[in-house]
């Protein structure tokens, strides 16, 4: 029986050395009678922290859980669980840094001269809780600026639809315009030019003529300025409507569509025509040089129109209005198996430590800016199967932006 208890007792005393939790037995009086090496490991630092010299457990408690130290004190039964996997955060001072843990403790009292205490470090635990947490709002917040931007997209797109039936009844009141009617006027003068000659004499007869086809010629050149330019802005209008159906995708979680042949010309040439007004307004210089002949990308067109937009968008506004030279130049270069796309300027600029943020979602140098842009492009362009990089000597030194596609 005595060998027995002897093995029971060896036993118990490895379990207590060896356990991942802090183990302690306290006398009444809070002094630590049994500690066990994790334990040891545990109260260091807050021993160190807090300054406590004496090998007492409640002085402990009394700073970092002074609750718990007074149920353990004022407990009046003989035995009985005091707490069970109660959780307690504090802060200690480390290195200059004071820091925030969070601990665990179950206190039970054995008889009225031993109580057993058992405390671990939960602040990962905690840590993790936390994170997720905050994962959780972060989401919660994206899904309400989701809702939001689908709305705001909503009602822009019917007053796009709106807008593009007015343009559409402009352009048919163009179609049918006076130029025609005038011709057959001009026609007809001419050919009664002598009756007309008989009327009022030669000259003015040939003054009224030659006038007339005068004033044909130039509705005719007026009505085809206004028949482009109503062209553009229908073609700018559809460009949107695209856009906006993409975004409204995103917002959605839906699959983006079907990757077709592009033209990248075409795609340069018209996120130039909806910032025309812009870059007309700040005076800035547009220089294009391209091969004659460019490679057809697989791709979503509107998609990578919303990537070059963006990027145009960010040199125009980089570069200060009141500079002297104000400049974006666009190249592209075709190489053995790869198509190279080269946007740069002579704006702002940055340095090596915004520079390495660039394409991190939620960054931005923009007061107003969501920092979603360029981590979009990014997604964008790498769903192409291509690459994007934006590079900066420094300040005041503008920026390159290289766009790369396998062909």
């Amino acid at each position: 029986m005595e060998n027995q208890l002897t093995r029971t007792s060896q036993k118990i005393g490895l379990l207590f050395t060896h356990s991942s939790m802090g183990l302690a037995e306290i006398d009444k009086t809070g002094h630590i009678v049994n500690l066990n090496p994790k334990g040891t490991y545990l109260l260091r630092p807050i021993l160190i922290s807090l300054s406590i010299q004496e090998n007492n457990f409640l002085q402990v408690l009394n700073c970092i859980a002074p609750a718990l130290n007074n149920r353990i004190t004022e407990t009046a039964e003989d035995a009985g669980v005091i707490a069970s996997n109660e959780s307690y955060a504090f802060n200690i001072s480390f290195c200059g840094e004071t820091i925030e843990r969070h601990f665990e403790f179950t206190v039970i009292k054995m008889c009225e001269d031993c109580i057993l205490i058992e405390f671990c470090d939960v602040t990962p635990k905690h840590q993790n809780q936390e994170a997720i947490h905050q994962l959780a709002n972060d989401k919660a917040v994206i899904q309400g600026k989701c809702e939001i931007a689908t709305n705001i997209l909503h009602d822009i797109g019917n007053a796009l639809v709106g807008f593009g039936s007015y343009i559409n009844r402009i352009k048919r009141s163009v179609d049918q315009g006076q130029s025609a009617n005038m011709q057959k006027l001009s026609d007809f003068l001419a050919t009664q030019r002598d009756s007309i000659t008989a009327a009022f004499g030669e000259v003015k007869s040939n003054a009224l003529v030659n006038m007339l086809s005068s004033l044909t010629d130039t509705q005719k050149i007026n009505e085809e300025e206004i028949r482009k330019a109503i062209t553009e802005q229908i073609n700018i209008i559809t460009h949107i409507q695209e856009i906006m159906t993409i975004q409204r995708q995103f917002a959605k979680g839906q699959e983006s569509p079907e990757k077709l042949p592009l033209n990248i010309r075409s795609i340069i040439n018209d996120c130039l025509s909806m910032l025309l007004a812009t870059i007309q307004k700040r005076g800035i210089k547009v220089i294009i040089s391209t091969p004659e002949k460019l490679p057809i990308l697989q791709g979503d067109r509107t998609r990578l129109m919303q990537v070059i937009l963006n990027i145009i968008k960010n040199s125009i506004e980089s570069i200060d209005i009141l500079a002297e030279e104000k400049t974006i130049t666009i190249t592209a270069t075709i190489n053995p198996g790869r198509f190279e796309l080269n946007i740069s300027d002579n704006g702002r600029g940055f340095d090596a430590a915004i520079g390495s943020k660039l394409f991190e979602r939620g960054f931005t140098t923009k007061v107003s800016g969501s920092g979603i842009g360029l981590s979009s492009c990014r997604t964008i362009i790498e769903s192409h199967g291509g690459t994007i990089a934006i590079s900066s000597e420094g300040f005041e030194k503008g920026a390159l932006t290289t766009i790369q596609f396998k062909i």
